[in-house]
């Protein structure tokens, strides 16, 4: 049986009030056999874990364009917070990106 490795997209750069959360959603991840990137591959992204920034466009034009992509290729798309309670809360990943 052959199985897909499931990624986690880390899109911009958190700032202190973000940074807790992102670390905590990575390392959530990675318990769960899921690999992190920060390169955009539409065919290997799972959902993508943004900043606040960047959600609300204070970003580079290469963090607008990743997330221009990602939302091209209906990729679910959410803030660390967000990914906790949507992703995280029964602690079963799978069931939410679904």
């Amino acid at each position: 049986m052959t199985m897909t490795q499931r990624r986690l997209l880390f899109v911009g750069h958190p700032d202190e009030a973000e940074i807790s959360q992102w670390t905590y959603v990575r390392d959530l991840a990675s318990q769960q056999g899921w690999e992190t990137t920060r390169r955009f591959s539409p065919d290997l992204i799972t959902c993508a874990i943004v900043t606040g920034d960047v959600l609300g466009g204070v970003c580079t034009p290469t963090e607008a364009s990743t997330l221009h992509d990602v939302t091209a290729s209906s990729i679910p798309c959410m803030s660390a917070g967000d990914a906790l309670v949507r992703l995280f809360a029964r602690g079963d990943v799978a069931d939410a990106t679904t």
